[in-house]
């Protein structure tokens, strides 16, 4: 009842709000609550350390089980296709620049996390994609700069969906083999995949690809190839994590 009392009882009152407050701020996703700016840091540190993955459970988080899966398997270049990877938007590599948010719509909801934890852990991450800028010159003709073409149309979906990784992508390679008929030994993604491993100075067994199609995994040069198998969901954790060893080289 004396003056210790009263403070340890003013401070399970405080304890009690600061609960609270952290309770309402799950809730809102942060947002909307006028909070001390100390509060605030005390979050954007928690936050920091979960992205991190300082409080990782035993059943780690799906992204960061396939960032470790992929460095075991010798992996450190991650390679997307466009269409049915990144996106579920029949597109075909070319959209229209006004037409560009309903392709967006379509973004693979697990890409995103896990685009976000390799640039995190260090990968380097490419696009391989058929569309190729040079036939949809060509194709388009004067109308050409309404459009969103392969690199163009993924770097307009990373920076409006997952800007910080953009750096990560340091090279986006748009061709396709049969507008150019290439030789054998460019064929399916094995052209796009050699500039890819010139340009970061890699061997080919450090390199994956996910994409939609068999064919273009099929290779002789030792680069390893992931199936994506729903092109109406896009890229999910279960293409790589859930496997079967066929569908993974």
């Amino acid at each position: 009842g004396g003056p210790a009392g009263r403070r340890w009882a003013a401070g399970v009152d405080r304890n009690e709000r600061d609960r609270q407050l952290v309770d309402e701020a799950n809730a809102r996703g942060y947002g909307g609550i006028s909070i001390s700016g100390l509060f605030f840091a005390g979050v954007g540190c928690v936050g920091g350390g979960w992205y991190a993955g300082w409080f990782e459970r035993a059943d780690a988080r799906r992204e960061y089980q396939l960032a470790d899966r992929l460095k075991a398997q010798g992996c450190r270049i991650v390679v997307f296709e466009l269409d049915g990877v990144l996106s579920s938007a029949k597109a075909q590599g070319c959209v229209p620049k006004h037409e560009l948010d309903l392709f967006l719509q379509g973004t693979s909801q697990d890409w995103l996390p896990a685009v976000k934890a390799l640039a995190f852990r260090g990968f380097k991450l490419a696009i391989a994609t058929r569309s190729d800028p040079s036939v949809w010159d060509k194709t388009l003709g004067s109308n050409r700069d309404r459009y969103l073409v392969g690199p163009e149309l993924a770097t307009a979906l990373i920076l409006k969906r997952c800007p910080e990784v953009l750096p990560a992508f340091e090279i986006m390679v748009g061709y396709d083999p049969q507008a150019h008929q290439a030789a054998p030994e460019d064929s399916g993604k094995r052209y796009h995949m050699r500039r890819i491993a010139k340009h970061y100075g890699a061997a080919p067994g450090e390199l994956v690809l996910f994409d939609t199609s068999a064919g273009d995994l099929a290779n002789e040069e030792g680069w390893h190839g992931v199936l994506v198998r729903d092109v109406r969901q896009g890229f999910q954790f279960s293409d790589y994590l859930q496997a079967p060893a066929n569908a993974v080289s």
